[in-house]
């Protein structure tokens, strides 16, 4: 990565992209291959790898449809769903009915493990994150772990604003009542919905530090 691409805009990096410049976009790649990958990892686990790489090469591949409709980042996140949601459409049972505003991750496979942590609070909020509709669940992780703005998130997920501001509003609302269904006592409860917005933050660095995330080379 040189000085000079380290200092470029996502869009002036995808303009240079486009103009044959191959560092500029492994520039871009760099710059956001761990948010993608987080996307992906306490999903999917090893799955995620090859995800990861076919989300950058759809992008590589639409490079000249691009227009700047919308940034590069949200685009890269659209591509991420799209991939996402094929590969959980596979797992479904029924593929026909599967629907990630119905469907969640806990219906899907509920006995797999998203995230190791040793903090109960931790797997309380996991495993109630896993109990909403995956686009739910997704919104609230695009918003909290990935700072991306309602209209961002709507973007993504091809909603208008305010339908997404409703799920989102309902999503914490059930994330609370998943909470105190699955909490082993009143005490973890209360630890977690009190520091919820701690330890949000942690799982997102313990997610940027898995040792599933295999960075590009430079």
């Amino acid at each position: 990565m040189s000085m000079e691409h380290s200092k470029q805009s996502d869009e002036e990096l995808v303009a240079a992209w486009q103009a044959g410049d191959q560092r500029a976009g492994a520039t871009l790649v760099s710059r956001h291959y761990e948010a993608i990958a987080r996307f992906f990892i306490h999903r999917l686990g090893a799955e995620a790898e090859d995800l990861v790489h076919e989300t950058f090469m759809g992008f590589q591949r639409g490079l000249d449809r691009y227009r700047g409709e919308c940034s590069p980042r949200i685009y890269l996140f659209k591509i991420a769903r799209y991939q996402l949601l094929n590969a959980l459409r596979s797992r479904a049972r029924d593929q026909e009915r599967f629907d990630p505003g119905v469907t969640t991750m806990a219906g899907l496979d509920p006995s797999a493990t998203a995230l190791l942590v040793a903090n109960e609070q931790h797997k309380l909020l996991v495993a109630a994150l896993r109990s909403l509709p995956i686009d739910v669940q997704m919104m609230l992780e695009l918003h909290y772990w990935e700072q991306l703005k309602i209209q961002e998130i709507a973007e993504v997920l091809d909603m208008n604003v305010n339908n997404v501001k409703s799920k989102m509003k309902r999503g914490r609302e059930r994330l609370q009542v998943e909470m105190k269904r699955l909490a082993e006592s009143p005490e973890q409860l209360q630890t977690t919905l009190h520091q919820i917005g701690d330890w949000v933050a942690d799982l997102r660095e313990k997610l940027g530090e898995s040792d599933e995330i295999v960075h590009p080379e430079p």
